[in-house]
């Protein structure tokens, strides 16, 4: 056998691996705790961006916290999803440096109706400030930026869109 029936077959193997590889971390990340799969679900990550009081006990001044959560609408059976395993961990590390939630949700969730949210392209980044949509950041090149930025305030970055 000679180099280039070698290297071929090599390369063959690896991007059969690549490819099972790619279908296995999805699947992982579609059963996982971050992949919102049920209306209950969605509901209670929302209602978690409700405000928040606290009273200082020294002045005894009541302060209130704002509190912002990320849901990514997307369709698991697109490309999107695939490219989302590498975006995600950099979404999920900006989030939380910023105290913020965020969660996949897929479109195929029974009695979703993604008009509620003002969702009409797929890939959707939906933020959520006091259980209201606050801002819906559409395409998969502008969630993408989101995700190339060197900076880590995602508050500053989704506040500029």
């Amino acid at each position: 056998m000679d180099f280039k029936a070698k290297f071929k077959t090599f390369k063959d193997k690896a991007v059969k691996l690549k490819d099972t590889v790619i279908e296995k971390s999805a699947e992982s990340l579609m059963d996982s705790s971050f992949t919102i799969t049920k209306i209950e679900d969605l509901n209670s990550i929302i209602k978690e961006s409700a405000a928040t009081t606290f009273v200082s006990k020294k002045t005894w001044e009541t302060k209130m916290f704002k509190h912002r959560v990320v849901v990514v609408f997307w369709d698991e059976k697109s490309d999107f999803f695939k490219k989302a395993l590498y975006m995600f961990p950099v979404l999920v590390t900006k989030a939380f440096s910023q105290n913020i939630k965020l969660k996949l949700a897929t479109i195929n969730i029974k009695e979703l109706d993604l008009s509620t949210y003002w969702v009409k392209i797929i890939p959707s980044l939906v933020v959520f400030e006091e259980e209201k949509v606050l801002k819906i950041i559409e395409w998969e090149d502008n969630i993408f930026k989101l995700v190339k930025s060197a900076n880590l305030d995602i508050n500053k970055q989704i506040d500029n869109f």
